[in-house]
């Protein structure tokens, strides 16, 4: 009996504390969480740290104006376009419906994140790639802080594994090879020059020490 009654009143504790979140939960107004919750958090973290496993790269320390290019480039169809890109397909549809006052405010919510230092995942010949990124430079600066009046954004402190993915894009005309996409243009040519993954694991690595 007494083992009853304690299973009793362990199981109305339990009753009584779920009704209580459930209260607590049901005077959240969710409706107004932050845009960047609502279109980013899913794929690019809470706190815009990136997600590696979705293909979601880090977004805090992004330069806004090249941020809200993209974001228009993705709403026209510029990026992720291709059909069996499934991360850039994501990424269109989270934002085909965006507003251009929506996009200016979720620029402006992400430039106000704290900057995530990224972890580096590639390695490669440091010298090499420091060579090889002479041609780079001309575009994205001699320490990788980007050139706005290029459309070059900054690769100092970006993910590794996130620009890896994005040389073999522009290397295969997934990317840059829209007629309106005019940075895009001009970086295909550019990455011709890295001949093998081991030249561009060389780049990146040496990017990262400009960190």
């Amino acid at each position: 009996m007494h083992m009853f009654k304690t299973l009793l009143s362990a199981l109305l504790l339990t009753a009584l504390s779920t009704a209580t979140i459930a209260q607590q939960y049901d005077k959240l107004d969710l409706s107004k969480q932050p845009l960047a919750n609502e279109v980013c958090a899913t794929c690019h973290g809470g706190a815009g740290q990136g997600n590696p496993v979705v293909g979601g790269p880090s977004l805090a320390g992004l330069e806004p104006w090249y941020l809200r290019t993209q974001l228009e480039n993705f709403r026209a169809g510029i990026r992720g376009s291709q059909k069996d890109y499934i991360p850039g397909n994501e990424m269109q549809a989270s934002v085909a419906k965006l507003s251009d006052q929506e996009i200016n405010d979720l620029v402006d919510q992400i430039a106000n994140w704290e900057v995530i230092e990224n972890d580096h995942s590639v390695t490669g010949d440091i010298a090499k790639g420091e060579t090889l990124y002479a041609a780079c430079g001309a575009c994205h600066g001699a320490t990788g802080e980007g050139n706005q009046a290029l459309g070059a954004p900054g690769l100092a402190g970006r993910n590794d594994w996130y620009m890896f993915r994005q040389i073999k894009l522009f290397k295969s005309g997934y990317r840059g090879n829209h007629p309106d996409d005019t940075a895009g243009k001009l970086m295909r040519p550019s990455v011709q020059a890295l001949q093998s993954d081991d030249d561009i694991n060389a780049v990146l690595a040496y990017i990262n020490t400009l960190n």
